[in-house]
Parts: C-alpha cells; structure tokens; sequence
C-alpha cells in the first residue's frame, strides 16, 4: 500500500474519486504539509504548480492505503504529462509521514500567483471532471501519451458538455427524461483533433416502450460561434474567404468559402469571448454590441457540434479589408466589406453556401430595418 502527498487538483475529492474509479469512505485522508514547496499557478493555465521555495511549506492531503490498481489509474491521469512520483517525508498533525508526490517535469511554465483550490474548483472543477471523465474512459484503450495529444480537444469538448447541460425548451419536442436513453455501448475507432463515436443505444419510443438496441455513429467536435459585423450606417457587412477541407473531401469544383468569422469555444470561454478574440485573429477587427441570432445543430444526425450565431454592430470603413489569419494555425484569410445587398445578391446565386452566414443573413434581414434606425 502507498501513500501520497497530494497539493493540487486531485485535492478536489469528486476528481480524485473519478479517477481512482471508486469512493474513498473508510479511507485515510490526513491534510498535510510539504515543506520547502509551493504552490502556484502555471503561468496563465488552469491548473497548478508545485515548485521548490525555501521556508514555505505546499497545504495538501494524505490519502494512505492506496492499493497497486489505484496508482496504475493515478499514473495514467498524470503520467502521460511527464509528471513522476517522488518520495518526501510530510507534515501532519500526529507527526511526520513518508509519502509519495507527484512531480512537474523540469521545464514547464512560469509559476504566478499563489493557487487556491476554492477558486480553482469555482471556475474549473465541473469542466476538469468532465474532461476526466473522458480521460479516464480510454485507461486500458488507448496509451496515456495518445490522450495527452488529444487532451485540448477533450477540454474543449468537456465546455461543450458543459453548454449543453442547460438544454432548451421542450414544449413540442419530447422532454428527454432518466431513462429515456440507454448506452449500451460506446466505441471509439478514431480519435485525433475530432473524434468519431460508434454507439449502440436503446431509446423510448413515442408509444411508451423501449426499443430495440440500434448502432449509430457520431461526428464529435466542439461548440463554435460565429459572427457577422455588420455597419448599419454604411448598410454593409464584413466576410472572410478561406479554403475548407470539406469541400475538397466532398469533390466540390469550389475549394474557396464565404463565411462569417468563427471559431472553436475554448475551455473557460463564453461564446462572447471567443468571438471578440476570433474577430481580432481573422480579420484584426474590434466588435461592437453582439446581437444573438441563434444556437443550432448544424447535422444533428451525424455531428455533436452546436454553434451560436451573432451579429455584431460594427464601425467597417474601408480600411476593415485585407488579409488576415493566423499563419500558425494555417490560415490565410481574405476579408471582404459587400453592401448588404451584394450580400443578398450572393445569397441568391448560391455563392453563399455556409449554413451559418446563410442564417445570420436571413436573421439581418429579418431585423434590418430596426437596426438602421436604432444607428
């Protein structure tokens, strides 16, 4: 049996308990104290940082009588970050104890502010277990260095789960209820930057009864947003061209897209936030009051992406045209300022074929005239 000393996250016992797999009653879990360390945060990340600091001393737990399986699970979570258990003699109330610790790799980032694990949790905690939840899922499926790879796509999917939890209304639909939906199954054939998700699932039927078990497959990717600037005085509207891979994959003669500016969510973001950030990224643009059109299942069939669309009432002289994009991330932006009846025009012709500026332009079009006179 081992102990272990920990100072940071796994201090969150619904997250230790997650990854241990099991609870901890009847365990022995003693707060303690590692002297000579500190803990801080990594620099602007959301997780911390345990560093030597002569006469200070890392506040933690004790968790004692942790069996073989237990550290196998312990290493996998932490493991594949490069961190290492590390033996250190810790203070506790009856005296002192030999313990195990996990330590960072040498070269990571810059300690910041003290860390508080009440603040951590009040921002972090329902997304880290969620994004656990999924990390612990491939534990005897895939390497621990696999999940790491892909570890920004699961935060980022674990803010989608995050978004989703808050549904809609149901006053037409069905009401989804517990017991509603059965996974009997869950496979995961590939998983890189997306993911695709084979399940086998039984669900009520509109009589009363479950149904038989049936096999469907989902598209996973994350929620995004998008946004439309537009300028009621000058009545125009900004665009980004870029080339997309779907296309291509789907043989289109037309590689080149129309698009409003979008991005993928990150953890922490409201859609909001990543739109101001995304709009300085593609087009090193400033937005002004964003106006909400919708939030939608682009192909709720195949795809888990949700994405919020907003307009955004923006001051576009003609200095707004240009090139933008990140080069780093591969971009290569055309920004373009069409008067809102080039817009439509476009529409019309069908040179416009993106599903999200098709419905923020139906949207402008539905509130236009308001807006105009409010400018």
């Amino acid at each position: 049996m081992t102990s272990l000393f920990l100072y940071g996250t796994l201090r969150y016992l619904p997250l230790l308990e997650l990854v241990l797999g099991h609870g901890l009653e009847g365990g022995e879990i003693t707060p303690a104290r590692l002297a000579g360390y500190g803990v801080f945060w990594a620099g602007e990340e959301c997780y911390p940082l345990i560093v030597e600091r002569p006469g200070a001393a890392a506040e933690g737990l004790l968790v004692a009588g942790l069996a073989e399986a237990d550290l196998a699970r312990l290493d996998f979570y932490e493991g594949g970050f490069g961190y290492a258990l590390s033996p250190v003699s810790v203070e506790t109330a009856a005296g002192p104890r030999a313990a195990q610790v996990y330590l960072p790799p040498a070269g990571g980032p810059e300690p910041g502010a003290a860390w508080d694990l009440g603040d951590w949790a009040a921002r972090w905690g329902a997304l880290t277990l969620l994004a656990a939840e999924e990390v612990m899922w491939a534990h005897g499926r895939r390497p621990a260095e696999a999940v790491v790879r892909r570890f920004p796509s699961i935060r980022a999917r674990a803010q989608s789960r995050l978004n989703a939890r808050r549904g809609g209304p149901a006053t037409l639909r069905r009401d989804t209820r517990p017991g509603d939906v059965e996974i009997l199954e869950r496979r995961e054939p590939y998983a890189n930057f997306f993911a695709v998700e084979d399940y086998t699932v039984r669900y009520r039927q509109f009589d009363g009864s479950m149904g038989p078990a049936i096999h469907r497959s989902a598209f996973v990717s994350c929620d995004a947003a998008t946004v439309l600037p537009y300028d009621p005085v000058r009545d125009r509207l900004l665009l980004i061209e870029q080339f997309r891979a779907g296309p291509l994959a789907r043989g289109d003669a037309q590689c080149w897209s129309l698009e409003a500016i979008a991005g993928r969510i990150d953890p922490g973001e409201t859609p909001e936030e990543t739109l101001r950030r995304e709009a300085l990224e593609e087009a090193g643009l400033e937005l002004g009051a964003l106006l909400r059109c919708h939030g939608y299942y682009p192909s709720p069939g195949a795809k888990t992406e949700y994405i919020y669309s907003y307009l955004a009432l923006t001051d576009l002289p003609d200095s707004a045209a240009g090139l933008g994009g990140l080069m780093h991330e591969g971009e290569d932006i055309r920004v373009h300022l069409v008067s809102y009846d080039r817009a439509l025009a476009l529409l019309e012709s069908g040179e416009i074929e993106n599903a999200p500026l098709v419905l923020s332009l139906l949207w402008l079009a539905l509130n236009r005239d308001r807006l105009r006179a409010g400018a």
